[in-house]
């Protein structure tokens, strides 16, 4: 039986599609070990190259649901896809679990930010469509994927999703994490002790979830840009959602969180948005190495100005070792501040 979820305008999806929100799929096929923290319910297929997977996002998520105003936020619909990625891949396309691939590339546009204002009583639900737009094998094997995605907030268009993917063989990962790490000088890092950043200046209430600290540094590097803000990586692997199971390195939405926290705390001191609860509406990142547990990793944020529509462009790069291991882009909607719950 398809239950329809309160809120949710089954005509975003396509005559012959149903999605069901009885239950979430198996934790394995999300890359999840915790049940709470497996947001997709269910997957059609609808071409071979397009797919549909239907995601509730918990009201009361330790993470997701942890700022101060009404509005979703717009990387729990990132994660949701994220983990709709999988289940795509694994359920319809036939990549078995527990194949190494990497997300190379991604960018998230929010295409209507009224689509996340709620009420406070209703779950983040809605579906996501993937296309595939590009697909290059290696006889069985599936070698590379490009995706487009649209998020889908009830039947509201939300955001759309571009990534990159690349796939290797168990034996290939392991060879290529071995010479990865054998060229960086991970044995004599050191780890600098910082405490994180207070929750509102990143826009959270939860001090858990803050993932940015000051560098303790003054005037920064000679290469950074006058406006240039830098801040450390903090890392807490215990987290229950960034660290829901073992990595042999950072996890990514682990460091989109960090490129989101720098470009909010950057942009609110120089002055680009009045608040930390500015709304993110873009988030572009492109991943260009593995990154190591064992050394330092500095955040350097320059936001812009806001452009016609009001949107404040922060550039925000990941470094270690002295090298750029993550390059980004965060959008803050400046003129769109959160409604306050606590205190109306």
């Amino acid at each position: 039986m398809t239950v329809t979820p309160p809120g949710t305008d089954t005509t975003a999806l396509p005559s012959g599609i149903s999605l069901s929100y009885e239950q979430t799929v198996p934790r394995d096929i999300a890359h999840r070990r915790q049940i709470g923290e497996v947001f997709v319910v269910d997957s059609a297929q609808g071409s071979p190259e397009d797919f549909y997977l239907a995601y509730e996002v918990p009201r009361a998520h330790s993470l997701w649901s942890d700022h101060p105003g009404r509005r979703y936020d717009m990387l729990a619909t990132a994660e949701a896809a994220r983990q709709s990625i999988f289940v795509m891949l694994h359920r319809h396309i036939g990549v078995p679990v527990g194949l190494p691939f990497t997300l190379q590339r991604v960018a998230l546009r929010v295409t209507d930010p009224e689509a996340y204002a709620h009420d406070g009583t209703t779950a983040l639900q809605g579906h996501v469509h993937y296309r595939v737009a590009s697909r290059e094998d290696r006889g069985s094997d599936v070698v590379s994927m490009t995706l487009e995605g649209t998020i889908f907030i009830g039947g509201r268009r939300a955001m759309t999703l571009d990534a990159d993917l690349a796939f290797m063989t168990q034996e290939d990962y392991d060879v290529f994490r071995s010479f990865q790490r054998a060229q960086k000088p991970v044995a004599t890092a050191v780890l600098t002790d910082a405490s994180a950043l207070a929750p509102a200046v990143v826009g959270r209430e939860n001090p858990k979830n803050v993932v940015i600290a000051e560098t303790g540094e003054t005037g920064g590097d000679s290469t950074d840009a006058p406006d240039t803000t830098r801040y450390l990586l903090a890392i807490d692997r215990t987290h229950p959602a960034f660290f829901d199971h073992e990595y042999d390195h950072v996890p990514g939405p682990l460091m989109v969180e960090g490129l989101r926290q720098a470009a909010v705390a950057a942009a609110v001191r120089s002055g680009a948005v009045s608040s930390p609860t500015a709304f993110v509406v873009g988030c572009d990142a492109a991943f260009l190495d593995f990154v190591e547990f064992e050394a330092d990793l500095v955040l350097r944020a320059t936001a812009g100005r806001p452009d016609a529509d009001g949107r404040v462009p922060v550039t925000v790069d990941l470094l270690q070792f002295g090298k750029c291991v993550v390059q980004g882009r965060i959008e803050l909607l400046a003129n769109l501040q959160a409604t306050r719950i606590h205190g109306e």
